[in-house]
This record gives C-alpha cells, sequence and structure tokens, in this order.
C-alpha cells in the first residue's frame, strides 16, 4: 500500500485487514461483523444517505473549510464523500471493514474528490505518523463498537495523538437512556447474580442482534450519558466542549425518509443531549 499523501487515493487489499485476536475479542467479531454487512449491500439499504442534522452539525463547525479530515469507522463514505464534495481539503477514511473500503473507494472512483482522499483498513496502529489532522470524526457510535473501556481509551489516546492543538473531535454516541432497555435490564440482572462474564462485568455494554442477510448476528456496544462520555473524553486527554442531541427518531428513520429527517431536525433544538438517540459531542485536546 502506498503511503498516503494529498495527491493519491491509496486503498489496502484484503491482506490488511485486521486480524483475529487471539481471545475472539470485540475488535475481530466487529470487523467480520461489518465485512458482512457492507459486502450484503443491508448497510447502504438501511443508512442510504448521512443523517441531515449531522452533516450540517459538521460543516457548521468547519468540516467543509477544513484542511485535513479524519473519518474514523468511515464505513462506504456515508458522510466522507458528501464532505469532500462539499470542500474538505483532505479527507483520511479508516475502517476495519475491508468491504466498507471497498466500497468507499468505488464511488470515489474516477471522480474530482479521489484524489483529496487516502482510505485505510486494518490495525488502527496503521494511522500512527499521519496526524496533525485539524478534525476527527468518530461518527454514528463508531466508539461504542470499540470495546470495554480500556479498548475506548486507547482509541481515544490515538485520536488525541493524531490531532493537532486546538483540532475538532467530533463523535456520536448512542444513549443509554435511549436504546436497547431490555438488553441493559439483562446485563444488569446478570450482574447483580454475579453471573457476568467479560466485556458485561462493565455497566453499559451490551450485545444485541440484527438480521444482516437474513440471518441474525450478534452486535457489541457501549452505550453512553453525558457524563460517562465527558469522563472517557477526559482520561484521554480532551475537553468536553458541546453536547447535543443526534436525532429524536432511530437513524435508519431519518436516512430513509427525507420529509422524517427534516422534521426530526427541526425539533432537534428542543430535546436535552442525553434524551437524543445519539449524543453528539464536540471535544478539544486538553
Amino acid at each position: 500500500m502506498r503511503p498516503p499523501t494529498d495527491e493519491s487515493l491509496s486503498v489496502p487489499g484484503p491482506e490488511a485487514q485486521a486480524p483475529a485476536a487471539p481471545d475472539g475479542g470485540i475488535a475481530a467479531e466487529m470487523a467480520t461483523l461489518y465485512d458482512h454487512y457492507f459486502a450484503s449491500h443491508d448497510y447502504r439499504k438501511r443508512y442510504p444517505r448521512p443523517n441531515r442534522a449531522t452533516l450540517r452539525f459538521l460543516l457548521d463547525r468547519g468540516a467543509g473549510n477544513a484542511g485535513r479530515v479524519l473519518d474514523y469507522g468511515c464505513g462506504d463514505g456515508r458522510y466522507g464523500l458528501p464532505l469532500l464534495q462539499l470542500g474538505a481539503a483532505h479527507l483520511t477514511g479508516y475502517d476495519i471493514s475491508h468491504a466498507a473500503i471497498a466500497q468507499f473507494a468505488s464511488f470515489l472512483k474516477d471522480t474530482p474528490q479521489a484524489a483529496r482522499a487516502t482510505l485505510y483498513c486494518g490495525e488502527s496502529a496503521i494511522l500512527e505518523g499521519t496526524g496533525g489532522y485539524d478534525m476527527i470524526l468518530l461518527l454514528f457510535g463508531v466508539l461504542s463498537h470499540v470495546g470495554d473501556r480500556d479498548a475506548r481509551i486507547a482509541a481515544l489516546r490515538q485520536m488525541r495523538r493524531l490531532i493537532r492543538p486546538g483540532g475538532q473531535l467530533i463523535l456520536t454516541v448512542p444513549s443509554v437512556f435511549r436504546r436497547r432497555p431490555l438488553e441493559l435490564l439483562r446485563a444488569q440482572a446478570a450482574r447483580a447474580r454475579g453471573r457476568a462474564t467479560g466485556t458485561q462485568k462493565e455497566p453499559g455494554n451490551v450485545f444485541f442482534t440484527r438480521t444482516v442477510a437474513h440471518a441474525p448476528h450478534r452486535f457489541f456496544y457501549h452505550l453512553y450519558s453525558v457524563a460517562s462520555l465527558h469522563a472517557d473524553l477526559a482520561e484521554a486527554g480532551f475537553v468536553l466542549r458541546e453536547a447535543s442531541p443526534e436525532s429524536i427518531l432511530p437513524e435508519w428513520v431519518v436516512t430513509q425518509s427525507a420529509l422524517l429527517g427534516q422534521l426530526d431536525a427541526a425539533l432537534l433544538p428542543l430535546l436535552p443531549a442525553a434524551l437524543g438517540y445519539g449524543i453528539r459531542a464536540v471535544a478539544q485536546p486538553a
């Protein structure tokens, strides 16, 4: 794979995918799962476009004028591609799923934006040395898929190393007050009985099942409150500057229906951050 430059679109081959963790950990499980999710095209069917309010949020905070943007967990470019089209000088996209990166590359092929994009797949260590980013994005719950708190703090500390002084980290995470109540109750009951194992020992961690390509698949999520997000960011060397709701309705609703997406965006200012379907946050290096 060529090193990242502002003049080339760099796309790794399948051999660069993250290898399975020795313990079959969350990262390896999510890599395999999302390869299947994107390859089946079910992800694009479920989330066919960006969340209108989130894209506007990014643009209002300078994403369209940023010199260097890292979209960590970029997927197939649901946000990265429109940001390039709207003026971001250079975007680095990173994802653990080779299928996602391959789709992003196909969308960029033969476009004017291809010269301003660099795409990476594999272990996140591949990003070390590419720092100095004006803006880093961890959108639509990417941080919550990483694993337990140690893994999340490690990911945020890497973002701290990669961001320039004064840069912005913009992330969205699922709200503990709106998401997966039954799974939360089951995990809480297991902890109360002393039966929780692995990641289930940490409050806020859940597994849930979603149908992908006509078969059930297990997903991992960590659900956040504003306070717990503030704590994780602080431990990694960030200051939380702003928190707001990401949406009122589920993401698939606001991305599949333009009308409901517009209505959702119009009503968002009435909702506190903690009660959004997701929490949207802006942080900067401490």
